[in-house]
């Protein structure tokens, strides 16, 4: 490879290896709110949104709940079961300050599987910080485990 070739070649990589470095930061608010739901800890988990944050879920038969985020994170905290919420095939894109993160996942109540579904996240960088400020899910109406075999290939 001639020095032409090989100064093309690392141009070309090393912005991506750099956007790479860079979506580790984008799902640590995803990772941190899941710590703090296994945790029970409300304070974390309100600490990876932003003011103003949405919560909701697309329905089987099609409808849009939103969810209060603040009872929610009160509920995490009150709740006497362990959660654990494990995401697969995790999917980001990032352009400057946004940011998607599109994954399937499996919740388990007390280790158990309860449901699954997929996860779509909109995250913005405030104050060279990722935060959450949109979360819509839904839920899987077939066989979990199916689903989970199907996303983790």
């Amino acid at each position: 490879m001639n020095k032409l070739s090989r100064i093309l070649f690392l141009s070309l990589t090393l912005p991506l290896s750099c956007l790479a470095n860079d979506n580790s930061e984008i799902l640590i608010p995803i990772n941190n709110m899941f710590d703090a739901m296994r945790e029970h800890d409300s304070k974390k988990f309100s600490q990876q949104f932003t003011t103003g944050a949405i919560l909701e879920r697309a329905t089987k038969t099609n409808e849009i709940k939103q969810s209060d985020l603040t009872k929610f994170a009160q509920l995490i905290d009150e709740s006497t079961h362990y959660l654990d919420e494990q995401l697969f095939n995790i999917s980001i894109h990032q352009s400057g300050n946004i940011a998607s993160v599109w994954t399937p996942f499996a919740f388990y109540l007390d280790r158990k599987l309860s449901h699954c579904g997929i996860n779509s996240f909109q995250l913005i960088k405030q104050s060279e910080q990722w935060k959450i400020h949109y979360l819509i899910d839904n839920a899987y109406q077939g066989n979990c485990q199916d689903f989970i075999n199907k996303h983790t290939r």
